[in-house]
């Protein structure tokens, strides 16, 4: 192999080493986050969501939601009582460009026009070639860069939304014992930080989510009493043992109560269950509390729709 050979594959191996550290410490791109897609089991020590991420949950730390989808693989950390988060994910799934130097440790974000500049453990900014102030400064941590979740809402074509978890003293579901979700908040076992999309305001109204929720609960509730008597009839056990309960089941459809609206969905209660209803897709989600919390997407046609809490408690 000639000396100029070898000199150029040199060369090029630097390049490539380099180029890759430029990018090590801050990962490639991020993980698509399907927006709307709340579906999931949680507690207060974990979560495991659909596509098969868990994480554990330390008592009090608050979780990420980005446009209705929890994000599991990252952590919200607190410094110095303020909340902070990662850059990269929440930047990319609103639709900002990221590149990372590590040399400088400098983030460079960029949509349009816009032009944001941040350097690691520094208070200064750069925004549209302004310099501006954080309250705290950008940090590393796990590879990933975190920065506060008022910056993001002060610079960043989105909404924020502190969601607290369920505590005394509970406001109640009508007369029961059951307690209703605290305002903004989507999963009550832990602190919630809810980042959105600032959409169009062409969404379902609430008189008609109300209304369709109620009538895809109906239907659902149809579809699962005729189950569940086939069941038991064909069990060799009486098919009406559970009517007093789908009765029940009935009477908390028809007294739905409506919670508000929180991130993209608006939020309504059975007791048993919470609902969530996307307001721009119209899909429907049952929060289920039993020795956790379940959130499931509704399917009429599901034999097992009311089963949690309403029939095996």
């Amino acid at each position: 192999m000639s000396m100029g050979r070898k000199i150029y594959q040199n060369i090029l191996c630097r390049i490539v080493l380099i180029s890759s550290c430029l990018f090590i410490s801050q990962g490639t791109v991020a993980k698509t986050i399907e927006p709307g897609n709340p579906v999931g089991s949680y507690d207060r020590e974990s979560i495991r969501l659909e596509d098969g991420t868990t994480r554990n949950v330390v008592e009090g730390q608050p979780v990420l939601f980005i446009n209705g989808t929890c994000v599991a693989e990252d952590e919200v950390i607190i410094r110095n009582g303020r909340a902070l988060v990662p850059l990269r994910v929440i930047s990319e799934v609103l639709g900002y460009d990221v590149s990372w130097d590590q040399p400088t440790q400098t983030v460079h974000i960029s949509q349009g026009d816009k032009q944001i500049i941040l350097t690691i453990n520094q208070k200064e900014a750069m925004i549209n070639n302004q310099v501006t102030q954080l309250d705290q400064m950008p940090i590393l941590y796990k590879e990933r860069t975190y920065v506060p979740i008022r910056f993001i809402g002060e610079n960043f074509d989105a909404h924020i939304t502190y969601g607290k978890p369920l505590k005394e003293p509970f406001t109640y579901y009508y007369n029961t014992q059951m307690p209703i979700t605290p305002t903004n908040t989507l999963i009550r076992a832990f602190p919630n930080i809810l980042v959105d999309t600032k959409m169009s305001d062409e969404t379902i109204s609430k008189e008609e989510a109300l209304k369709k929720t109620k009538e895809v609960c109906y239907t659902g509730l149809i579809h699962f009493a005729e189950k569940m008597r086939a069941n038991l009839e064909s069990s060799g056990e009486e098919s009406n043992r559970f009517d007093e309960e789908f009765k029940g089941i009935e009477k908390e459809i028809e007294r739905m109560m409506y919670l508000g609206e929180v991130s993209r969905y608006y939020q309504f209660t059975i007791g048993a269950y919470d609902i969530l209803f996307d307001k721009y897709n119209g899909n429907l989600f049952f929060v289920m509390y039993s020795s956790g919390i379940k959130v499931k997407k509704v399917d009429v046609n599901d034999p097992y729709l009311f089963l949690s809490v309403f029939i095996v408690g």
